[in-house]
């Protein structure tokens, strides 16, 4: 949107509403437009709290909002005097008058008040970033109040005062920008508004960027799909997660540790490495491999070809299982161009193609093409190809990675565009991993992705993407991770240790020519691994990756005691773990979500809540020195730290084996440690 530096007169090409009355269907709302267009909405009340304003005849998509949402209408009643019209239902008492639209804390800014902002709501006509049009939304925002949502943020939770693009991207191992892998359409204010747009295409937020107190949500597409939500942050995101799908659970295993690299080369190297961290004993649940094709993950970012039986030889998996290791495996919906498979699914249809029906690739990678997840037979034949997978290499996991970057010209078989697709593919993508792989393994299953949209949050796990090992990378994820976790995902991950260093991301490519182990060398800091490896040990899911070593036996003293015990600290808190993500809210609590209305709680945007009992302040500089704000009552340290009185600011110093992790008292520590 480009309001940064136009007047308010001249910036807005908006067609402003200008007028709403009721029409002659329940709950039809029939509104003028500034250029005397009528615009027909229909006004639902989904859920308690919750009001639905769908533009008449919009096609059902499929998209984020789960079958059998409510339609119930809403009761729409002319005031008199030319007051406008008032929308009720459970839950809701809202007002529409001229352009403006009230309902709890949410309100729209309408004349005369809206003559000082640059931007008004309404239709906006086609632009050429939006070559189908769009809608803008306009909202107060209050004095003092924050926003949140947005899905994954580099840059911090509170997105009050910047401009956000929804649209995922390929960040290319980057860390610290304003764009990201896995975005959703859904902002919410702690005064007590949330905003959740039904769209798989990209969304535009002015959160206080051009105008101090006016946000601005511009949505693309020519039609109107806009669920209003009143209530605080915990009810918001339950109300949210009640219309898109709450996470489904993961088996108890999955809390466990991961241990990964990119990548494991060879079985007999897997299994080394499994017997060492057990020699050093540490467990190990899951291990995970990316290069275990025919083919290279770092040179093709595709999957095109089978098993390299040379290195993973038939059966690979089983001295693991032996040993109570499940395996994982890295995945993607791509093929390459220009070999077989790519000429056989292009000839048989089941790529997505351009509008003259040549498959069309990523919009990042020429070499790339996209499975068709909207053709019911190729969606067969891909989740056949999956299916077939699980039952012979009996991994029982995948890293189902990709599926952003889906070009705005691609033409999909259900008639759909790139533009509306650009987001919600990795849904479409996701499901069909979920669904075959607890079909196949009876539920004993489960998928990490690095894409995602509005419901999403169904498809478990997610991970913050390719960041470097650094301590800026290391602020950055923990940024990220709790931005998802206020966008309603509950299992989010990161790469402990980080993915990549200039250094060892040159090897990694190197190393692809022969796939040759034992080269691979331990890339990262030491201080900054054991801080990581501690941080993830209070993560959603604990999993060590990157493309150096990432063992905690390949770092030296005291940084390997420090990640060992973390993740001996881990196998015990497994059971906590699985039963908070059970609870109803994500299993990371960021503070205005864990606290909603402890103003001084909210400044403390980089700690939170591991599930209800457990304060995590990771330590993100050198030296190990920590600022946390501590919650009223007695807290007790899980990690050697000094117990701590709240409420207030406290300042630690923490040694390499310490970690600012605490208990509630009169939870105790036996709650936590219960494995």
């Amino acid at each position: 949107m480009a309001y940064r530096t136009a007047a308010p007169e001249t910036a807005d090409h908006t067609d402003p509403y200008a007028s709403a009355e009721p029409g002659d269907a329940d709950g039809e709302l029939l509104v003028a437009l500034g250029s005397g267009r009528t615009v027909r909405l229909t006004c639902t009340v989904p859920a308690e709290g919750v009001l639905r304003l769908r533009q008449s005849g919009v096609p059902d998509r499929g998209l984020a909002v789960l079958p059998g949402v409510s339609d119930r209408p809403a009761r729409l009643t002319r005031l008199p005097d030319g007051g406008g019209v008032s929308l009720t239902g459970p839950g809701v008492d809202a007002h529409w008058a001229g352009q403006g639209l009230s309902f709890g804390a949410y309100r729209r800014f309408a004349r005369p008040e809206a003559d000082t902002v640059p931007y008004r709501a309404g239709l906006r006509p086609p632009t050429p970033g939006h070559p189908a049009g769009s809608w803008v939304e306009t909202v107060h925002l209050s004095p003092g109040a924050a926003v949140y949502g947005g899905g994954e943020s580099y840059q911090g939770i509170d997105l009050r005062g910047r401009m956000r693009t929804l649209r995922n991207t390929e960040e290319n191992r980057a860390a610290g920008r304003d764009t990201a892998y896995l975005n959703i359409p859904l902002l919410w204010s702690d005064a007590g508004w949330g905003l959740f747009a039904h769209t798989g295409g990209s969304v535009e937020a002015d959160l206080g960027a051009t105008h101090s107190e006016a946000a601005a949500v511009e949505i693309g597409g020519p039609h109107l799909d806009l669920f209003l939500i009143d209530g605080d942050g915990p009810t918001i995101l339950e109300r949210y997660l009640s219309l898109t799908g709450r996470p489904r659970m993961l088996p108890e295993w999955a809390y466990g540790v991961w241990l990964s690299r990119s990548s494991y080369f060879t079985a007999g190297e897997v299994l080394r490495n499994v017997e060492e961290m057990e020699r050093a004993g540490a467990p190990v649940d899951v291990v995970h491999v990316d290069e275990w094709l025919e083919e290279s993950v770092l040179a093709d970012a595709t999957w095109s070809a089978g098993p390299d039986r040379s290195r993973f030889p038939a059966g690979w998996s089983r001295p693991l299982a032996d040993r109570g290791v499940r395996t994982s495996l890295w995945i993607n919906p791509y093929v390459k161009t220009g070999t077989p498979l790519a000429d056989e699914l292009a000839a048989r249809g089941y790529l997505v193609s351009d509008a003259d029906g040549n498959p069309v690739p990523t919009a990042h990678n020429p070499a790339c093409l996209v499975l068709d997840f909207t053709n019911p037979q190729a969606r067969a034949w891909w989740t056949a190809r999956l299916a077939r997978t699980l039952r012979e290499e009996e991994n029982a996991a995948v890293l189902a990675d990709f599926g952003e970057e889906i070009p705005d010209e691609a033409v999909f078989a259900d008639g759909t565009r790139g533009g509306e697709r650009r987001n919600a593919y990795a849904l479409l993508y996701q499901t069909a991993v979920r669904e075959t792989g607890t079909l196949v393994r009876d539920g004993d299953f489960v998928a990490i992705s690095r894409s995602g949209t509005a419901g999403s949050q169904r498809e478990p796990a997610h991970w913050a993407g390719d960041l470097p090992s650094s301590w800026t990378g290391l602020v950055s994820t923990l940024r990220a991770v709790l931005s998802l976790s206020l966008s309603g995902c509950s299992l989010v991950t990161h790469d402990a240790g980080g993915y990549w260093t200039p250094e060892s991301y040159r090897l990694a490519k190197e190393l692809r020519t022969t796939m040759s182990p034992d080269r691979v060398f331990a890339d990262v800091e030491p201080e900054l691994y054991g801080r990581w490896a501690q941080w993830a040990a209070f993560s959603p899911l604990m999993r060590f990756h990157g493309v150096g070593r990432r063992e905690p036996t390949a770092y030296p003293e005291p940084y390997r005691s420090a990640a060992l015990d973390a993740c001996r600290l881990r196998r015990r808190m497994r059971r906590y773990a699985a039963g908070s993500a059970a609870d109803g809210l994500p299993l990371m609590r960021p503070m205005p979500l864990a606290l909603p209305g402890d103003r001084a709680a909210r400044a403390a945007g980089l700690q939170y809540f591991f599930g209800p009992d457990v304060l995590v302040a990771p330590v993100l500089e050198p030296g190990g020195r920590c600022a946390l704000y501590v919650p009223e009552g007695e807290w007790t340290p899980l990690l050697g730290c000094p117990p701590l009185t709240g409420p207030g600011w406290h300042e630690v110093t923490c040694g390499p084996g310490e970690f600012p992790a605490y208990v509630r008292a009169g939870r105790g520590v036996a709650t936590v440690l219960r494995d």
